[in-house]
């Protein structure tokens, strides 16, 4: 009996560890996609939104499970994507010497650009804020 119990509180911390470990670091959903087809019938907090063109490339989404707050990347192609003018309501007030840390509430990731370049312009896309730079295009979804 005496034995038992030590083995019964390990294993509840151990079970218990993951509702801790959700607190401090939330759920994160990602995934890479060599092409829009590679991406076809992906989970919702992973799947590729409908404005990025059918022949993009080398695609990325990293989404906050608990928030539903997204980032993605993909290489630019022949096609451009499909965007507009931001809701005023929703335009990010950009400080080009901000970190994009700031505008995705710190949803990041080792290819999320740290810094937006001089002169870079964000537009929208549905509720997703895109943007082109060094050869490629990011957006989020704040």
């Amino acid at each position: 009996m005496l034995v038992a119990l030590p083995v019964v509180a390990v294993s509840v911390s151990l079970l218990s560890g993951c509702g801790v470990a959700n607190v401090i670091s939330p759920p994160f959903a990602s995934a890479i996609y060599a092409t829009t087809a590679d991406g076809a019938g992906a989970d919702s907090s992973v799947a590729i939104p409908a404005w990025v063109p059918a022949d993009a490339t080398f695609i990325r989404v990293k989404t906050d499970q608990t928030r539903g707050a997204s980032i993605l990347m993909f290489s630019p192609t022949a096609t451009p994507p499909v965007f507009t003018g931001c809701d005023a309501a929703s335009d990010p007030e950009v400080d080009q010497a901000q970190s994009t840390g700031a505008l995705t509430n710190q949803l990041s990731e080792t290819w999320w650009p740290q810094a937006l370049n001089t002169g870079v312009g964000i537009v929208c896309a549905g509720p997703w804020h895109l943007f082109a730079q060094d050869g490629h295009y990011y957006a989020w979804t704040p």
